[in-house]
């Protein structure tokens, strides 16, 4: 149930002129099963989650969006003081 209303507030947060709800979702469910480098930074406190870009430049432009606001929100990761960043690799939108 945490992760449906993890999945559904994200999902949110994807909406726009040209991503609906079933497509924000279908963009998240891709986003959970892709390649990620997962990279702690002690000295920074930071732990940074590098996602490797896929072949839709709008795709990857609505990640970089969220990947935004969640760095924005400045999430410790639990059991940590390390500060969750997100990043696409390999794009530059």
């Amino acid at each position: 149930m945490i992760a449906y209303r993890a999945e559904t507030a994200m999902a949110g947060m994807l909406l726009g002129p040209t991503v609906d709800t079933p497509e924000a979702r279908q963009l998240l469910q891709d986003l959970f099963v892709s390649e990620a480098d997962i990279i702690p930074d002690t000295v920074n406190k930071q732990l940074r989650v590098k996602v490797h870009a896929g072949s839709r430049p709008a795709v990857n432009k609505s990640l970089q969006e969220l990947f935004e606001k969640l760095n924005e929100s400045e999430i410790i990761y639990p059991g940590t003081d390390l500060q969750l960043t997100y990043e696409i690799l390999g794009f530059s939108g």
